[in-house]
């Protein structure tokens, strides 16, 4: 896939732009809305630097969503603010190592490192301009019947595209010591210990201390590993106000409650609600939000390890949250809902 504006302009064209599908957290899907698939054909008379809309496809995209984010370059490709970026992968994003038997390897296993972000086929636009801010590395496939995955699992892209960023705008929550980890591995396999016995053992004990840990078929293949220690991730707070804009475009919840009130006169209340969901081992970053925004609470979700920051006073809500997010824009379906 590549951009139009990249392979410049042509007397006439042809042009079938189809939206895509893309791959989500379970959160994102919940109160999903059908976007039908859309077309635009047309052919060009004449030179095209006579039309307004010099890319027919652009004339379906809903720019308006991204106007402060995503910034026009020179060389006519987009690209994202960089704390925006590290936000949104703190919410959306997957550092793995993934180690597989392969009898073609001397030591018998296989190892791969992958950077990942899943979404919603209506954020499928987001995953077009992060592959573009890494200078297009990776590929955009299907993950599921409605999401797409954008993955990068070259070992060169990731040590000279990926490594560089999250060292100069480091990650905030506790995906940071999978990152950390993850690129332990990266310089290991730069180094070739990956080729070695003694180097998987110490991946896969690298690899026990991230993300869900190893499969039963790991844990089996090296019953007497020892987990490295998982570095210590504390203390993290807001770095950048496109940060905040970027991990809300991933885990932010913009409500209108609507509840039964028989106290009042037409016997409906209605609450604005704003949130911010984390596992509860970020609750430290969390509680830091209520200092950073001047308002808002912390609640616990009795169902499972996650916490909201919430806001749901009127005034709070119109005062501080919405001219935050009007100045520091979200992007993708919930600058919609927002």
């Amino acid at each position: 896939m590549i951009y139009e504006s990249i392979m410049g302009y042509r007397g006439s064209k042809s042009v079938a732009l189809q939206q895509q599908n893309a791959t989500v957290k379970e959160q994102r899907v919940d109160g999903s809305r059908c976007v039908k698939t859309r077309h635009l054909r047309c052919t060009l008379m004449g030179f095209e630097r006579n039309y307004p809309v010099k890319i027919p496809s652009k004339q379906i995209i809903n720019k308006r969503l991204y106007s402060s984010v995503v910034e026009r370059s020179l060389n006519n490709k987009y690209s994202l603010n960089p704390w925006f970026i590290t936000g949104f992968i703190d919410a959306e994003g997957s550092f793995m190592v993934i180690v597989r038997k392969n009898p073609k390897n001397r030591t018998g296993w296989l190892v791969v490192v992958i950077f990942s972000i899943a979404l919603h086929e209506r954020d499928m636009r987001i995953l077009e301009d992060l592959q573009a801010y890494f200078d297009g590395a990776g590929s955009i496939r299907k993950n599921g019947k409605v999401t797409f995955k954008l993955r990068i699992e070259s070992l060169e892209l990731i040590s000279n595209l990926i490594i560089p960023h999250f060292d100069k705008y480091p990650l905030v929550t506790q995906k940071l010591a999978d990152y950390l980890l993850f690129k332990t591995v990266v310089e290991m396999m730069k180094a070739k210990e990956h080729l070695t016995d003694a180097g998987i053992k110490k991946i896969v004990a690298i690899k026990a201390s991230m993300n869900n840990g190893l499969s039963a078929e790991l844990y089996a293949a090296f019953p007497n590993l020892n987990p490295v220690t998982r570095p210590l991730v504390e203390d993290k707070k807001v770095p950048h106000e496109q940060w905040i804009a970027g991990f809300t475009s991933g885990e932010g919840c913009y409500k209108v409650i609507v509840a039964k009130t028989p106290n009042t006169k037409v016997g409906f209340r209605v609450l604005l609600g704003f949130q911010i969901t984390q596992h509860t081992r970020d609750e430290k970053l969390m509680t830091s939000l209520i200092t950073y925004f001047g308002c808002g609470i912390i609640e616990k979700d009795p169902r499972g390890p996650s916490l909201y920051y919430s806001v749901y006073k009127f005034s709070e809500n119109y005062e501080k949250i919405i001219p935050f997010f009007k100045k520091h824009k979200i992007v993708g379906i919930k600058s919609e809902d927002l």
